[in-house]
């Protein structure tokens, strides 16, 4: 087996084994699908400037995201009926995101006998993201070693 191979396999291992632990604790509910979210976005919702409204609205969209490469294009009306609010407060509350320059939304695209789609690029949220947990890992990795030090 070449290296590839074994990375790859090692890859399958820890996503069975994710799955695994995940399904322990959430049962049956997983069938129904889930997805994968930084912890960093919970611990930093306040200094993002997020409310419950937008963290909601946020999970939402993640949730039509499942390729890098494939923006998600969740209907505003959908997210809205989900959540038991107006289509118009999910509509506000994206435009206060896009302001924030946490999301994107692209012009929509007219598709034949469809109604338009507006894909969104969470781009902004994943570099705010990014930043607030290499600062997390750091100040952590600063506290170990004071601790470390400590016990000396």
């Amino acid at each position: 087996m070449n290296s590839s191979e074994t990375s790859a396999n090692e890859t399958h291992q820890t996503n069975d084994k994710a799955r695994t632990l995940a399904a322990a604790k959430w049962g049956d509910a997983l069938d129904a699908g889930f997805q994968i979210i930084p912890n960093v976005l919970v611990r930093g919702q306040a200094k993002l400037g997020l409310d419950a409204l937008d963290v909601v609205i946020l999970l939402n969209v993640n949730m039509h995201w499942w390729q890098p490469e494939d923006l998600p294009y969740p209907q505003p009306r959908v997210i809205a009926s989900r959540m038991g609010v107006s289509i118009r407060t999910v509509e506000r509350r994206l435009e206060v995101l896009e302001q924030k320059g946490l999301l994107h939304r692209l012009a929509p695209e007219k598709l034949p006998k469809q109604i338009a789609r507006r894909r969104i690029d969470l781009g902004g949220l994943i570099n705010r993201l990014q930043i607030f947990s290499r600062t997390n890992l750091s100040t952590r990795m600063k506290r170990s070693e004071l601790d470390t030090s400590l016990e000396a």
